[in-house]
């Protein structure tokens, strides 16, 4: 069982969880997932492969990512990272509106990706059955080996993430992430329709292939922040997460996991697009997470002035030697390029998520409205 107890020091509160931090599943799951990450990889590779040839032995057409929640901002990022690499024409779309979005019937050359941590998702399964109706080859994307949609897809690409008890997804979301990564990499090669230097590929491959020792140095970097600064907005109902780009991808995710986990409004927006109306509602008591990379900082900075002048606190996400100085910062450990850099980026809102449910008197494991697999 876990006790909670808290004290005020200098005005803020302090939250103790006693029992450690194998008190909560979420919490552990985080923690375990530079090891979900490397065996994912390490057992994914062969299947990637094979799978990649098969899908581009007669030519590549339209490539559809898709899923539910977490695994359809799973799917998002991974559009993009395959928009970045090949020519191949890329799509994604929430399973739920698969049937309905892509009406007239492609060309069987096209493919669907299909990801879904349990496979048992009626959604995903349904966005699978709609495919073979069109003539779309399907590629499931899980961790659950025996489930309905590794059986029911063309293909199945099975991740290593081992069992996540949270209802909460952390580790199976940088799983299934990897994985769609690799098949990426491995269809951008396959289809010769490289958009970039093999060169540059061959880095990019390089840093997924060291994307777990990244997710662990960005663990140990930020938890201590992530504690205090969950214990500083703990009675903040609104929260606003804002990124370009892969980083758009991350806001979505980090947004849900508050919502998940702390039961407050919190919604992820395109940086620029907050400008079209959201910004409305921002004040003092509304903090606004920023998620960006160095490359993005100059773009984003008139934003957050804009922010500052309106005294709406602000929380950074981002490597440690960009600039921000005034801003509260979640540290991200660096070696990742901007497509891949989901992976390490979602980690300190993962973990101010859990931290800030802790701080509410929540259990993070068991969200009371929630289920593991939506049927």
């Amino acid at each position: 069982m876990v006790f909670i107890s808290s004290s005020l020091k200098n005005g803020e509160r302090e939250v103790y969880v006693l029992g450690g931090e194998g008190s909560h599943h979420m919490l552990m799951e985080i923690h375990d997932e530079p090891t979900a990450l490397r065996e994912t990889l390490n057992g994914a590779a062969t299947s990637c492969r094979k799978i990649a040839s098969e899908l581009t032995e007669k030519g590549l057409g339209l490539v559809y990512f898709s899923g539910s929640g977490t695994s359809y901002h799973a799917a998002l990022a991974s559009h993009y990272l395959t928009s970045s690499l090949s020519n191949t024409p890329t799509n994604s779309l929430p399973a739920s509106e698969f049937d309905s979005w892509v009406r007239a019937t492609p060309s069987s050359r096209s493919a669907l990706i299909i990801i879904s941590q349990s496979g048992e998702s009626v959604d995903a399964l349904s966005a699978v059955e709609a495919a073979k109706r069109k003539g779309i080859r399907s590629v499931a994307i899980t961790n659950s080996p025996r489930s309905q949609l590794a059986e029911t897809s063309d293909f199945a690409i099975l991740t290593r993430a081992g069992a996540e008890n949270a209802v909460t997804a952390t580790k199976t979301f940088l799983s299934c992430l990897a994985a769609a990564y690799l098949l990426s990499f491995e269809l951008a090669e396959a289809s010769a329709s490289l958009a970039i230097a093999r060169e540059e590929l061959s880095a990019l491959r390089q840093e997924l292939e060291d994307c777990h020792r990244i997710v662990q140095e960005t663990i140990i970097a930020c938890e201590d922040a992530a504690k205090r600064l969950a214990n500083r907005f703990e009675r903040c109902s609104l929260f606003f997460l804002l990124g370009k780009g892969a980083s758009y991808a991350t806001a979505l995710e980090g947004a849900l996991k508050l919502k998940e986990s702390c039961n407050v409004m919190a919604e992820g927006f395109a940086a620029r697009e907050f400008l079209h109306g959201p910004m409305q509602l921002v004040d003092e008591s509304t903090p606004v997470i920023t998620i960006y990379m160095k490359s993005d900082y100059e773009s984003l900075k008139p934003l957050m002035d804009s922010f500052r002048r309106l005294g709406t606190p602000i929380v950074r996400v981002s490597e440690p030697d960009i600039p921000g100085n005034r801003q509260e910062h979640l540290g991200v450990a660096g070696g990742l390029s901007e497509p891949l850099s989901p992976l390490a980026f979602i980690v300190p809102i993962q973990l101010f998520a859990y931290y800030s449910a802790i701080s509410r008197g929540l259990d993070p494991d068991k969200p009371t409205k929630l289920t593991k697999v939506v049927r």
